[in-house]
């Protein structure tokens, strides 16, 4: 990390410069004790910022791993056991309490799908950005654009609570998944290819 240059802008009808050139301010304490509090304010939000931003990061890195390592943990027991693989999802559902977004590619299909594991119905916009246009998805976008190579597209729909939503298409994978319409702390996004 670099140094961090802050700016500070006096604004009055009167303010007392030090010189005709209007240079500095003169040093009154008053003004002085104003830019100290506004920049402790400043303070306290960035590392709110920054204390949130990375709590995020590690809740993604756990549900990466919940997504990722449980249903490859049910293949290997019911291999072990010689029983059909169980469904993982409704362990992921207790785990997780959220709306969880997935997205991963086998085999030159990209699958998206959205878990809705909370409490109630919701009505979500799905976002992908990625190099594959998905001409050929099982359930069109209901807008889609391309811009310098990267193509957005946009699922609109309502899940009820407990149910599931998937769209697969032909394509490389990479790129961005979002999803809007519910608060942040409700929903995950995990992309399994990472």
């Amino acid at each position: 990390m670099g140094a961090v240059l802050i700016l500070v802008h006096v604004a009055s009808t009167n303010v007392p410069f030090t010189s005709e050139s209007k240079d500095a301010i003169a040093n009154i304490p008053e003004i002085k004790k104003e830019i100290v509090l506004a920049l402790q304010e400043l303070g306290r939000e960035l590392k709110t910022f920054l204390s949130r931003r990375d709590r995020n990061k590690l809740a993604e890195d756990r549900a990466r791993a919940v997504c990722a390592v449980i249903p490859e943990i049910a293949v290997k027991v019911s291999e072990i056991v010689e029983k059909p693989v169980v469904d993982t999802t409704p362990i992921e559902g207790r785990l997780m309490r959220k709306l969880i977004a997935k997205k991963w590619t086998r085999d030159g299909k990209v699958t998206l799908e959205v878990n809705n594991y909370t409490g109630s119905d919701v009505e979500i916009s799905v976002y992908d950005i990625s190099a594959d246009n998905a001409a050929d998805a099982d359930m069109p976008p209901a807008f889609s654009t391309e811009m310098d190579g990267q193509f957005t597209k946009v699922w609109k729909m309502a899940i009820p609570k407990q149910m599931v939503w998937r769209v697969t298409y032909t394509g490389k994978g990479g790129g961005m998944l979002d999803i809007r319409g519910i608060e942040d702390n409700k929903k995950m996004v995990v992309d399994l290819d990472v």
